[in-house]
């Protein structure tokens, strides 16, 4: 998880440093009937910048989204550790977008039913895959 946070800080350095650099810099400078000069300075991202801006924008995305994945597995794995029913030691938990995969094995029917439905009542979850087996 800390590792995660490092990579989106790097990521914000990353495209803050690209902002500055691609920037177009514009002066207009307008002649006014009084004989008076005006003289406008913009800062416009160019199309390089704008395009980093973008990609920048959907990595922050994919590493927010690990980062709720993970906190998923860890609430989930938590969760089957404290019940003195569920071996949670002998099960794996993996999440990818919400959908939490439990592998590994019970040595009851009960208790893997009694993982999943952990599993499905934990918040975030968008549904789970039993891939448990019983062991003999």
């Amino acid at each position: 998880m800390k590792a995660t946070r490092t990579h989106a800080a790097a990521l914000s350095v990353i495209a803050a440093a690209a902002l500055l650099v691609a920037c177009e810099k514009r002066t207009t400078t307008t002649d006014t009937p009084a004989g008076t000069t005006s003289t406008t300075t913009t800062v416009a991202p160019s199309t390089a910048a704008s395009n980093a801006m973008a990609a920048t924008a959907s990595a922050m995305n994919k590493a927010g989204d690990a980062t709720v994945d993970a906190a998923i597995t860890g609430k989930v794995k938590t969760k089957l550790l404290a019940d003195p029913d569920v071996k949670g030691l002998a099960i794996d938990v993996d999440t990818k977008d919400g959908v939490v995969s439990l592998n590994g094995s019970a040595d009851k029917a009960g208790n893997a039913d009694k993982a999943v439905s952990i599993a499905k009542g934990t918040q975030g979850v968008k549904s789970v895959e039993n891939k448990l087996t019983l062991k003999p």
